[in-house]
């Protein structure tokens, strides 16, 4: 408390300033300076009062304003081993695609099983009717024998014929019952052969019919692998469950920077790094042989041209608009002694060696490297009089105006014997 409070009791003596209320602060304030005692408003009750009321106005200031977003560090960033990704992805596939191999087989076998206990018994079928055939078919020829010889002109090659009325009454019957023991011994014998030929109709066709349940089998199992339910009982076994928890946060981790990117949240430097962990690039290192331009990569305003060599490893060397011109060349950068040589390509006969032929050698399928080339062609005439990057160390800086030496002389005339070699030597070189 300020010296205006020293009472230490009820029996204090009063202040030797009067004290007044709080409405008539201004008018102590000028009994104290009208006695040179403005000191005292220093850390007085007042003061205290201004204070944390200014206190109290910020606090509440603060309450009512808005969070500023937390500022993200580019660098801070982890980078996705994606060739370790890769690999766990291929495989679960592998593991899904051998899960399904096994459930085929495993009713693939169950299938022919089935058809085999019908073959077998198709099979015993077909050989128990043709050990009653034979004595079928004596019993009808013996039959037929006493019927023909008793009524000759009843039997011809249609079979056996009823007889007449009269037949059957003069023969007091007799005529009727060779009939019927003749017709039914033949209609025994048809009915066994009708059998047995359905039989091995049967037999053959089973063949096809395991084939086909075999297929629709194998649909059906394919179709029950891409349900919810199936899918979970596959995550459900034991050596799957570690693996697609992985595959899990792999694809979270997709889906994430996925989100970020849209909501403008990468940085250019993570989208490079990343691209080039993804498709595994590198920066351009001595000596590159037998490269070309094979395209502009562009992270947010980081430019850099795409390299490719006879052996399709990429590499990313920052984009220089002088060396646009060598975008249709194939060209050498190599070091010798202290000097970085840059030269154009050439085959051993001295003909000049062309984008053509890179992709050719890249590619052995000619109708794919075509396209390729078509396409590579096409792009050479977007992307061009970017802004330019600045090198990343005196090692690219050296490439870079080696290749831009190179360049001038190409754009500067197409053939000469200047724009097949170049070579600076190199003071600065570590």
């Amino acid at each position: 408390m300020s010296r205006l409070f020293e009472s230490s009791g009820d029996d204090a003596e009063e202040s030797a300033f009067p004290i007044l209320p709080l409405a008539d602060a201004e008018a102590l304030a000028d009994v104290l300076r009208a006695d040179g005692e403005s000191s005292l408003l220093e850390g007085s009750v007042f003061g205290e009062a201004i204070v944390l009321d200014e206190a109290e106005t910020a606090a509440a200031e603060g309450d009512e304003a808005v969070e500023e977003p937390a500022i993200i560090d580019p660098l801070d960033y982890e980078i996705p081993d994606f060739e370790k990704d890769a690999r766990e992805v291929t495989a679960y596939d592998d593991a899904k695609k051998r899960h399904l191999r096994q459930q085929i087989s495993s009713a693939e076998t169950a299938i022919q099983a089935s058809f085999k206990a019908k073959r077998t018994q198709l099979t015993a079928e077909i050989r128990s009717a043709r050990s009653f055939e034979e004595e079928r078919r004596a019993s009808a020829m013996h039959t037929t024998r006493v019927y023909a010889n008793a009524y000759p002109h009843r039997v011809d090659k249609r079979g056996v014929n009823p007889p007449s009325f009269w037949e059957s009454l003069f023969s007091f019957g007799r005529a009727g019952r060779l009939y019927r023991e003749a017709s039914l011994a033949t209609e025994a014998l048809e009915q066994l052969r009708t059998t047995m030929r359905k039989r091995e109709e049967q037999l053959n066709a089973l063949e096809g019919q395991m084939d086909r349940a075999i297929v629709l089998k194998e649909d059906a199992l394919k179709k029950a692998m891409e349900t919810d339910a199936g899918i979970a009982e596959f995550h459900e076994r034991p050596e799957i469950l570690a693996l697609y928890q992985r595959i899990q946060r792999i694809h979270k981790e997709r889906e994430t920077f996925a989100k970020r990117l849209e909501r403008g949240e990468v940085s250019q430097e993570e989208q490079r790094d990343r691209a080039m962990s993804e498709f595994k690039l590198s920066y351009a290192e001595l000596p590159l042989m037998g490269v070309i331009i094979a395209k502009v990569a562009r992270f947010g305003t980081l430019s850099y041209f795409q390299l490719r060599d006879l052996q399709k490893k990429e590499t990313l060397l920052s984009y220089d608009p002088r060396l646009d011109p060598l975008r249709n060349s194939v060209f050498d950068v190599y070091s010798v002694a202290n000097a970085v040589a840059a030269k154009l390509k050439r085959n051993d006969n001295g003909t000049a060696y062309r984008v053509a032929d890179h992709f050719k050698a890249c590619w052995r399928n000619q109708e794919q490297a075509e396209e390729l080339y078509g396409q590579h062609r096409a792009a050479l005439r977007e992307e061009r009089g970017l802004p330019t990057m600045p090198p990343r160390d005196a090692n690219e800086a050296e490439i870079i105006e080696r290749l831009a030496t190179l360049a001038s002389a190409v754009d500067g005339g197409q053939g000469r014997e200047s724009a097949n070699h170049a070579v600076v030597p190199s003071s600065a070189r570590p």
